[in-house]
């Protein structure tokens, strides 16, 4: 069966928590200057800017005009949503580049500094490329995908037949730019982000009926991602995430136009590799942008989890899955991640978004600036907030799919029918569908058991009970019928509170009620109270799910009592939560294992006070001022924060250096702290002035198995006449450097 969704031209939201968050989108996408927007777009066609560039953040960068692109699409998915304030501001937009197109006269567009020459570059097979490099420019074609997908959107949703004019230009322009490239110098391009190129210029195809973009999207092939996910390998583990999950949804793409087999085992093995091994309680997946080890998320909850555009990615992708296969796996996924992580990622009072969705165990949500920041997320957050009328209805000939549950319209063009979703959902699980049409119409209408409806579901048809015997959780069921108009079918989900435990640490859990993750709400950020508490003292999961109370004055919240030594906890969906302290996961504990627990925290303190008087320097990676002081450097680097503390890393073959105090003349011995034994140190070099520290001499597990210790010995003839000396971790080839959370330098034991 092959389904489409049923795009937001054809479905109006008309209430609760998805309709709010897109309201209040709208007015931060109306805060927006199109006129800046357009600044260097101007500017670099040679024709008078109407106003100064956004001055801070990304569009004052090298991936200036990537938010053009988003702003783009997301206004055209407010026009086509029904909002008339935004069509308008599409054809202003789309008029603009046009001019500035013809302004060019070759075809080409864009806002990145030196664009033109970069591409020029590369088109004579002069290509200098890294990570997010290529040829001196920040990852152009991952902004060029921006502006494709803007145009595309505009042509698609509002029917701006100027958007695809210009469009077209662009992408035989871009044609021209690889034309006489070899494939070894297609996959030095590929080294770097291009974003989702291959996805629209497959689109293109499609649009345009001329074949030569989807030839030039088969180019874009990234061997070295592609090629083992072929074969069904997960070999992600390392990778920037966002640089992966655009190229995925290329392929489900290329597979719909062109039936390639193996760009749909791509993408098969890909959703089930990411959903299934990467993704965290949310939905969202990522630790400070990279995918990890498989299975491995225990020790990966820091302020840098789940990269926002990874989870707008995925959705993009399951969405082109559900449309082969129709599994309730699929939407069950969908519903995860839109309710726990996209609806989580925007303050509910002033519209602004999130990058990375902090998962850290007592840590808070960052908020970017309005009109400021400009990241990719913030892009992606335009988006988000305005598709969400794009993933309810899936349609086939004579088939409706209800994916999901929010109050909403549908007005099904096919069988000339309107379907009235009527729900306080996610809150409730009691949903009404009421028929609206003018004469009688056969469809299948397809209603989703999700999977964490474990007391089962009723289905009532004109106030009849309907069979579902049989039926299990995660399936859809099946209503065929000749629908006549009024005809009701009411469904009801009981919701019950229940837990998730991490892959890799069955005491590690989560609280979800029905389809929502229950947070803990800690407090307030400015509250002065230490580090908050987060974990959990029960007899087991049994006592545990008996000691939850339903607040009565607040539908959705709940009190947790007797949750640990400071007593009761409040739950509140996470959704709702901003500018406060939480807990998502929780470390649960019974007495007797707290106890035990207690006592090796205090042990440890007590390790750390005993190195305290033999400190010779102690060295906090990833704050400012150390950083600073001790004259940090490096590549493919980066810092995050996890337990309460900051770290550096390093992912694929990166490196980072600081200088360390001495004594000279005498030996010493060098203290790591990091996050787990997980990450074993032989992935990497440690090396004091170019010489290889060799094995630790021990490893000390910290604060309850939080942290380990890792010792090497300085001999004293390394530290000769020296006071300070460069210390370097160097990744070995295509391997990562742990996290790094302290660097202590120890003097001789008395």
């Amino acid at each position: 069966m092959s389904l489409t969704a049923v795009t937001m031209k054809h479905v109006k939201l008309t209430g609760g928590p998805l309709k709010e968050a897109m309201d209040l989108n709208a007015e931060v996408l109306l805060l927006l200057e199109p006129d800046k927007l357009l600044s260097r777009f101007r500017e670099y066609a040679g024709l008078t800017p109407k106003a100064p560039i956004y001055e801070k953040g990304w569009e004052n960068a090298g991936v200036a005009g990537h938010s053009l692109g988003h702003y783009l699409s997301a206004c055209s998915m407010m026009a086509a949503s029904g909002d008339e304030r935004f069509k308008p501001i599409v054809d202003y937009i789309v008029e603009e580049l046009a001019e500035c197109q013809n302004a060019h006269g070759d075809g080409f567009l864009s806002a990145i500094p030196r664009g033109k020459k970069i591409f020029q570059e590369v088109k004579s097979g002069d290509i200098r490329t890294l990570g997010f490099d290529l040829n001196g420019g920040w990852a152009p074609l991952y902004t060029m995908h921006k502006l494709y997908a803007g145009l595309r959107d505009a042509y698609r949703l509002t029917g701006n037949g100027q958007a695809l004019v210009v469009e077209e230009k662009l992408g035989r322009w871009l044609v021209d730019v690889f034309a006489a490239l070899n494939d070894e110098q297609m996959q030095l391009v590929l080294r770097c982000e291009y974003g989702g190129i291959n996805e629209v210029l497959a689109d293109l195809a499609a649009d345009t009926g001329d074949a030569v973009f989807g030839e030039l999207a088969d180019r874009m092939y990234h061997r070295l991602l592609l090629d083992p996910l072929t074969e069904g390998r997960d070999e992600l583990s390392g990778f920037h995430a966002n640089t992966q999950i655009p190229k995925i949804i290329g392929a489900a793409r290329q597979f719909e136009i062109a039936g390639e087999p193996k760009y749909k085992r791509i993408a098969e093995h890909f959703w089930d590799f990411v959903v299934h091994d990467h993704s965290y309680v949310i939905g969202g997946n990522s630790l400070n942008e990279h995918f990890g080890d498989p299975g491995q998320l225990n020790l990966c909850l820091s302020e840098g989890t789940c990269e926002t555009c990874n989870t707008y990615n995925m959705l993009k992708l399951t969405k082109h899955l559900f449309g082969w296969h129709a599994l309730a796996e699929q939407a069950d996924y969908y519903e995860k991640a839109m309710y726990n992580h996209i609806l989580a990622s925007q303050h509910k009072q002033d519209g602004r978004v999130v990058y990375c969705l902090s998962l850290e165990m007592g840590g808070h949500k960052r908020f970017q600036t309005l009109l400021e920041d400009f990241t990719c997320c913030y892009g992606t957050g335009m988006e988000n907030h305005a598709s969400y009328g794009g993933g309810i209805y899936y349609e086939g000939e004579n088939d409706l799919f209800v994916a999901q549950y929010a109050p909403s319209e549908l007005h099904w063009e096919r069988h000339g029918a309107t379907i009235v979703q009527e729900t306080a959902y996610p809150l409730d699980g009691r949903i009404r569908l009421t028929v609206r049409a003018a004469a009688d119409a056969e469809f299948t209408l397809h209603v989703r058991y999700p999977y964490w409806a474990s007391q089962g579901i009723s289905i009532r048809i004109n106030g009849n009970e309907e069979a579902v015997s049989g039926r299990q959780p995660s399936s859809f069921v099946p209503l065929r019928r000749k629908w006549k108009d009024g005809d009701c079918v009411e469904i009801e989900l009981p919701m019950s509170i229940r837990t998730e435990a991490m892959p890799d640490n069955a005491s590690r859990i989560a609280l979800l009620r029905g389809p929502l993750v229950l947070a803990g709400d800690l407090g307030e950020l400015a509250a002065d109270a230490g580090a908050p508490t987060t974990v959990l003292i029960k007899q087991g999961e049994n006592e545990l799910l008996q000691s939850f109370q339903e607040l009565a004055d607040e539908p959705g919240v709940y009190r947790l009592t007797g949750a640990n030594e400071e007593g009761d906890v409040r739950l509140v969906p996470f959704y709702r939560l901003y500018d406060r302290r939480y807990t998502v996961y929780w470390d649960l504990f019974t007495p007797e294992q707290w106890d035990q627990e207690k006592r090796r925290y205090i042990e440890a303190l007590a390790t750390n006070r005993k190195w305290d008087h033999r400190t010779v320097v102690f060295i906090q990676p990833g704050e400012m001022q150390p950083e600073r002081d001790y004259e940090f450097q490096g590549e493919n680097s980066h810092v995050g924060e996890m337990f309460g503390r900051k770290f550096r890393e390093a992912w694929l073959n990166g490196w980072f250096s600081c200088r360390i105090d001495v004594l000279p003349d005498e030996p010493a011995e060098l203290v790591l702290t990091l996050a787990t034994i997980v990450e074993p140190v032989n992935r990497y070099d440690v090396l004091l002035d170019g010489r290889a520290l060799g094995e630790p001499i021990e490893t000390l597990e910290d604060e309850v198995n939080r942290f380990v210790q890792v010792r090497y010995p300085i001999p004293a003839e390394w530290t000769a006449g020296k006071s300070r000396m460069t210390l370097r971790f160097q990744s070995r080839t295509d391997r990562k450097i742990a996290r790094v959370f302290g660097i202590r330098v120890l003097r001789p034991e008395n």
